[in-house]
């Protein structure tokens, strides 16, 4: 009786890493690697790369300088554009060429007055909308420059006027604040102002975070034992007032408000760095290292700071993300950055006294950013930390 051996062949196991494909297919396949926390990754990291090129192309892209004032006061998303009102068979001006030959009337307090200007027109502003109308209606002025949303509305008051021009002037995308300047242009400026700020503080704290850390964690004895002291002192110091505290100490400034928020993070660096190195300096080839001769800074660099990496990049990612929130904190309560420079916190205290009045933009838009940017970090750090886990190879 003979037998038939048969060959078995090994299950071929699908790779993460292979060296015939391209970096970004390669993180596509990712998504059958990690799950769930591969998206929510690709998802913070999208935003922070929005964000990112928002900061860098920020001359290019922002319509206008935002400490200027280029519109009326509270002009809603998307207004701005002016349009040309006369008397019924009257003047039939059309366009900005055809103003120029006439005596124009202008509100005030509108973006009228600011077209009128730019245009070298010759015009009168009134302090009223009625007077402005009034004066069309007797004969004062020859048109009148209004709002295209009001339009409408004051044809049907005045039977006796008519619409002949439109478009004038420019057009806010997001509106304008109450000082007539662009709120998009300010949102593509602060943008870099508190993303710089954030990513700078955690770089200081991490840097100063890690270094002391790595030295306590790893000689022990008397100086672990007053830094471990000095860094609990601070972690149980709440954050927040202890930025407060710090920032109006130090005053107004970029690099001012840089130190009072990474002071606040240095505890936490500290903390996780020293906690793995104490269990990773037990190891058997940290002992290994030093029987073969290897001294103490090198052990450090070479054998626990890598191991200690991903972590730090969870930590920092998540602590950008509080920064931000941090920042926004103290510029609302006007311990932040001057007011010449864009920020999206002050915004938000400025548009707050005016969203009583109907204003809604002025505080919902740099509101919306603050919480789009924590949100990206947060979402990149919560991934990461999933993803730099060890875990089961899922076929």
């Amino acid at each position: 009786m003979t037998s038939t051996a048969t060959e078995l062949t090994p299950k071929e196991i699908p790779t993460f890493i292979d060296d015939d494909i391209g970096l970004f297919r390669r993180i596509w396949r990712g998504r059958i690697w990690y799950g769930t926390e591969w998206y929510i990754t690709v998802l913070g990291g999208l935003i922070l790369v929005l964000i990112t090129l928002i900061t860098l192309l920020a001359p290019q892209i922002a319509p206008f300088d935002p400490n200027k004032f280029v519109g009326g006061q509270f002009i809603p998303p998307g207004g701005g554009h002016q349009a040309i009102l006369v008397r019924a068979g009257e003047n039939p001006v059309s366009s900005e060429a055809e103003l120029l030959d006439q005596h124009v009337g202008v509100h005030r307090n509108k973006n009228g007055n600011i077209v009128a200007n730019e245009l070298e027109l010759d015009f009168t502003r009134f302090q009223l909308q009625d007077q402005l109308l009034d004066a069309l209606n007797t004969g004062e002025v020859d048109v009148i420059l209004i709002d295209e949303r009001e339009t409408e509305e004051v044809l049907l008051d005045y039977a006796s006027f008519e619409m002949t021009g439109s478009g004038i002037g420019q057009r806010f995308l997001l509106g304008t604040d109450h000082l007539g300047r662009d709120i998009l242009s300010r949102l593509i400026w602060g943008a870099r102002t508190i993303l710089g700020v954030a990513t700078l503080s955690a770089i200081f704290s991490s840097t100063i975070g890690i270094s002391l850390g790595l030295v306590s964690g790893f000689i022990s004895g008397p100086i672990d034992r007053i830094l471990t002291l000095i860094m609990d002192s601070l972690y149980a110091f709440p954050g927040l007032l202890l930025a407060i505290a710090l920032a109006a100490m130090l005053g107004p400034g970029v690099l001012n408000v840089t130190i009072a928020i990474s002071v606040i993070y240095i505890p936490t660096f500290f903390r996780i760095v020293r906690g793995q190195v104490l269990s990773i300096k037990e190891q058997l080839y940290i002992e290994a290292a030093r029987s073969l001769g290897a001294k103490s800074r090198e052990i450090l660099a070479r054998y626990i700071f890598p191991n200690v990496l991903p972590s730090v990049v969870v930590v920092f990612s998540l602590n950008v993300a509080d920064a931000i929130l941090t920042e926004a904190g103290l510029s609302f309560l006007g311990l932040g950055l001057p007011p010449d420079i864009p920020d999206w916190g002050f915004d938000v205290s400025k548009g707050r006294q005016f969203l009583v009045a109907g204003h809604w933009w002025m505080i919902t838009l740099p509101g919306f950013m603050i919480t789009l940017v924590a949100l990206g970090f947060s979402l990149l750090g919560e991934g990461l930390s999933e993803m730099l886990n060890p875990r089961l190879v899922k076929n």
